[in-house]
């Protein structure tokens, strides 16, 4: 387990990765109390690890969340992570039945003559 140092320091930082990803889409950067927020993120690091927070994150400003406010993601971000990770298994499911359907394509077309 990290010391609550490096976790108090892995907060800000996703703090200011939240930051950067809320200036990427609306152009401003977001109006965060840094110090009050830094416990909700820490928790997020404890519930998720750092890396799994990281991607987190990311994938929160992919969804359709209207002005993807702080407290939000704070409150939810167990199952952000959880829809996240539902999506790229069925993602990794789609790109499976594609590949085995092109290959049956290609029997197929094979068996029958055609190009």
């Amino acid at each position: 387990m990290a010391s609550p140092s490096t976790v108090a320091k892995q907060a800000y930082s996703l703090i200011s990765l939240y930051e950067k990803y809320y200036e990427e889409k609306y152009g401003r950067k977001p109006n965060v109390n840094r110090f009050r927020e830094k416990w909700g993120f820490q928790d997020m690091i404890a519930d998720l690890g750092y890396d799994q927070s990281k991607d987190t994150i990311k994938y929160y400003f992919k969804t359709g969340k209207t002005g993807h406010p702080v407290p939000f993601l704070l409150q939810n971000y167990d199952k952000i992570n959880e829809f996240m990770i539902e999506k790229a298994a069925d993602d990794a499911k789609r790109a499976e039945l594609r590949r085995l359907t092109e290959e049956r394509v290609r029997e197929w077309d094979s068996k029958n003559g055609e190009h």
